[in-house]
């Protein structure tokens, strides 16, 4: 949530600007939260204020200025310091060089007068000098085997072609070799004056008090005359690629790639920042998780934006461990993520974050006086007034994804393309010139490709069906009726995929899939979808593991994201294993109180010895206590590998942007270098005879299933099996009316066909008083019997199939029952139009085709009776 803007204005409020008859800028800031103090002085010259041969002056007055005053020797300004219980320090940057003091609060006075004396008094003692030009000389040698800092620098000389921000901040060993005393003190004397400081201090102070002290400390010059800058020549952005290249004798290549920028004070500033910090900050921006944790192309990535007092840079930089190859793959996926920022708006949630996290750097920095006084210094003189704070955090709050794509599409020109790389030895053929402007131009073609007006095929039933880049498959129905999308992804697997060692695991994948993503904690998933009033959960059975979406019509397109991060990166988090493997075996625990529950699974255990059928879909209390991490992990990589992935999506959508919404968020999911190839069960045999299985339970009723192998969904004997359990089940079937009504035997009877990608079961169940167990069963076989040797009437068989039709038309109305089904059906292999035949394949039923079917099936020499009563013996 982003911070009220209501906190900068108080810290504003609080503040006191004034510029003394010397010019000295002065900013003071009481806060009385602690005893310390911040004192800054901000000198208005920094290297790109320079000229060529003064490259690196800037800085050496940092290491200088406290070597040494008129009235203190050297090593005395930093122990003065230190025994009053502060910290002093300095730094130069391209525009400023700041020399700053955190101090308990009565010490007040030292720190003032240690930094006037500073900035205003060094002497640059001849021997000191020398000394420290050294010790400069050492820095700038270290830079140069420090492999981050010479690609930075290579990238900032590689963007700007005039403007002295190509210069490094430290200068050059020619240039500051070359410095002399007289040199650097009359850069001294040029710039060091009070008209061109501003002095900030923060923290529990009196403002009168440092008003007097300021005006007492820094001396006017009667005689100066105003301060001659160097101009600072204006860079254009290139209309041609430039690129540099460097080896050296390094571990891994490091890469970056920029464009001009904005100053500070730009209005397009907010924007932009807003742009490279959801691009590249934080392990859920953009780069990090497609470049780095998806594709594995690099060891690290980021992107910045540089807006300091002139236009800067939009950067993206990584770190690359590879061959050349690789190099040049992390570029292209780079370019291409940035890029794609110009094609499409982000989504909302990536924005929303992106702000968040620079107004939250704000706050953080105002828990410190030193980050106070750091913010008020810095916004008078890169921004020019230091109310400016206020004025650039509201505007980052109101930045929206229009914005963040109109100002890639205006920034962002694959020709103002500036590409710096530094090389190790075996790499060295990477990046040339040529090779990168021909990438780039492959980049542009692919985006433009990808997002060129979608020319969607659709087919029967209306529906769109392609296939995306990483092998999934795609399903897309338009359906305006209701403001309502349905989406589904769905993969062969679930319990067909399972062992009775880790029996369960698909079930807990499912559940865990929306319990943490790497870009969403279990808190931010479900605030998300309740604040849409929508719903993602999983989805697991006995052929399929899977996730369902709904959402509103408004919602979707924020869904269809937050679904995305549930489906492709779940973390799996041990904490939340823990609580669902608790729950699970709770709901285990449950199921035993279901009786027709445990029947059936009684039912299953005598139909397949081997095949996971068997089994049920949340496993057993042993498997589930044994199931580990890496169970969860191996079995959510090997079933939901991209490729193997059918999404449908059915509802108010316009198909060709659903379209480009999915291949952008799931079509370039690549599946885990460690997923597994699953290995699926072999049908079984046929049933060796009949079959028992019994289980005592002291409760009032009797549960009896009589079971028979049965058909898969390839197999056209189902509809004809599904004719027979409406003939047989229902409340106009033969075991209702004679079992129910006409013998009051029992409340619930049915039959049901219960096909899979596997052979599955035919079955006949009642719930009856134990006592009436024997009479129950022998009606159930009765009607068996009948099946067996007369033809069903024609009637009857008329009723049976008008009752499936409606019930299956009726069923799917909802879209998201079509859109299950239909993901269902394309997952099995019978194609996603399987439903609109349904209808049809009944029809083709006859009742000489039941009893055929019925013969085949119903075999009672290899029937499973399941029983669960109390009157079993123990």
């Amino acid at each position: 949530m982003l911070t009220d803007s209501a906190g900068v204005s108080d810290a504003l409020a609080q503040m006191h600007e004034q510029t003394l008859k010397n010019g000295l800028k002065l900013i003071v800031e009481e806060n009385h939260a602690s005893r310390v103090v911040a004192a800054q002085v901000w000198v208005r010259v920094g290297s790109a204020d320079e000229l060529p041969d003064e490259a690196g002056l800037a800085h050496v007055h940092e290491h200088m200025l406290f070597k040494g005053t008129e009235r203190r020797r050297v090593g005395e300004i930093a122990s003065d310091i230190e025994a009053a219980g502060g910290e002093i320090n300095a730094w130069t940057s391209f525009d400023e060089t700041v020399y700053h003091v955190t101090i308990a609060s009565r010490e007040v006075d030292t720190a003032l007068d240690i930094l006037a004396d500073a900035v205003q008094h060094s002497t640059f003692d001849a021997d000191e000098l020398a000394r420290e030009l050294e010790v400069v000389l050492e820095e700038l040698r270290r830079g140069n085997d420090t492999p981050s800092r010479v690609a930075s620098e290579m990238l900032f000389e590689t963007a700007f072609e005039a403007h002295p921000y190509r210069r490094p901040v430290i200068g050059y060993l020619e240039t500051v070799k070359a410095f002399t005393r007289e040199k650097i003190l009359a850069f001294y004397r040029k710039w060091y004056r009070p008209d061109n400081m501003c002095l900030v201090v923060v923290g529990d102070v009196e403002t009168d008090k440092i008003i007097a002290r300021a005006e007492a400390l820094f001396e006017s010059r009667e005689t100066a005359e105003p301060i001659v800058r160097p101009s600072r020549p204006v860079d254009q952005a290139p209309t041609v690629i430039r690129v540099a290249k460097k080896v050296q004798d390094i571990q891994e290549t490091h890469l970056g790639f920029s464009w001009l920028g904005t100053h500070l004070a730009h209005e397009d500033t907010p924007a932009i920042d807003v742009l490279s910090v959801l691009l590249g900050t934080g392990q859920s921006s953009r780069l990090y998780r497609r470049v780095k944790r998806e594709a594995e192309l690099v060891n690290d990535c980021y992107a910045f934006s540089y807006t300091p007092q002139d236009p800067g840079l939009l950067a993206v930089g990584a770190q690359i461990h590879g061959d050349q190859a690789k190099v040049e793959a992390a570029f292209r996926a780079l370019l291409k993520e940035t890029l794609r920022l110009t094609y499409e708006e982000p989504e909302m949630a990536e924005v929303e974050k992106a702000r968040t996290i620079i107004v939250s750097d704000s706050v953080y920095q105002k828990e410190t006086v030193q980050g106070i006084a750091r913010k008020h210094g810095y916004f008078h003189l890169v921004a020019g007034r230091s109310d400016f704070e206020a004025e650039y955090y509201a505007k980052v709050r109101s930045v929206t994804p229009a914005d963040v794509r109109a100002v890639a599409t205006k920034y962002l020109k694959p020709n103002g393309l500036s590409v710096a790389t530094l090389l190790p030895e075996g790499s060295a053929g990477a990046m040339e010139p040529k090779a990168v402007s021909a990438m780039v131009k492959e980049v542009v073609a692919e985006l433009d490709l990808e997002h060129s007006p979608k020319r969607v095929e659709v087919g029967n039933l209306g529906v769109a069906k392609l296939r995306l880049e990483n092998g999934a498959t795609l399903l897309v129905q338009q359906d305006r009726s209701v403001p309502l999308v349905s989406v589904r992804a769905v993969a062969k697997g679930g319990l067909l995929a399972e062992t009775a060692e880790n029996n369960g695991v698909s079930h807990l994948v499912s559940e865990l899939l929306v319990r943490g993503t790497e870009s969403y904690t279990t808190e931010q998933i479900v605030d998300e979808t309740d604040a849409m009033a929508g719903n993602i959960s999983g989805i697991a059975g006995r052929n399929s593991l899977g996730l369902r979406g709904d959402f509103l019509k408004d919602s979707f397109e924020r869904g269809l994201e937050l679904f995305s991060s549930c489906l492709l990166e779940p973390t799996f988090l041990p904490e939340e294993i823990e609580k669902e493997i608790s729950t699970q075996l709770e709901d285990i625990a449950s199921r035993h109180d279901n009786l027709a529950a445990v029947a059936f699974d009684q039912l299953l255990s005598g139909l397949f010895a081997q095949h996971p059928y068997r089994m049920p879909t949340l496993g057993t209390i042993e498997s589930v206590k044994g199931i580990r991490r890496e169970h969860v992990v191996a079995a959510y990589r090997a079933q939901l590998r991209p490729d193997r992935l059918t999404i449908a999506i059915v509802g108010d959508v316009d198909i060709p942007r659903t379209v480009s919404l999915v291949e952008s968020h799931l079509g370039r999911a690549a599946p885990h270098a460690d997923a597994k190839a699953l290995v699926w069960p072999k049908p079984e045999g046929l049933l060796a005879g009949r079959t028992e299985r019994a289980r005592r339970r002291e409760k009032e009723q009797a549960h009896l299933v009589l079971g028979f192998r049965g058909v898969s969904l390839g197999d056209d004997r189902r509809f004809v099996l599904d004719v027979l359990s409406s003939v047989l089940g229902g409340q106009s079937g033969r075991l209702f009316l004679e079992l129910r009504d006409r013998q009051s035997l029992a409340y619930s009877v049915s039959a049901m066909n219960s096909e899979g990608l596997d052979p599955g079961y035919f079955a006949l169940y009642i719930g009856t008083s134990p006592d009436k167990v024997e009479t129950a069963e022998k009606g159930m076989l009765a009607e068996v019997d009948k099946i067996l040797t007369t033809e069903v009437a024609p009637a009857e068989v008329e009723r049976a199939k008008r009752y499936l039709i409606g019930a299956y038309e009726i069923g799917l109305q909802r879209a998201s029952a079509r859109s299950s089904t239909m993901a269902l059906n394309e997952a099995y292999g019978i194609g996603y139009d399987e439903h609109a035949r349904y209808a049809e394949r009944l029809e083709a039923v006859d009742a000489r085709r039941i009893r055929e079917v019925a013969r085949e099936i119903l075999d009672l020499d290899r029937v499973v009776r399941s029983l669960v009563s109390p009157l079993v013996g123990p």
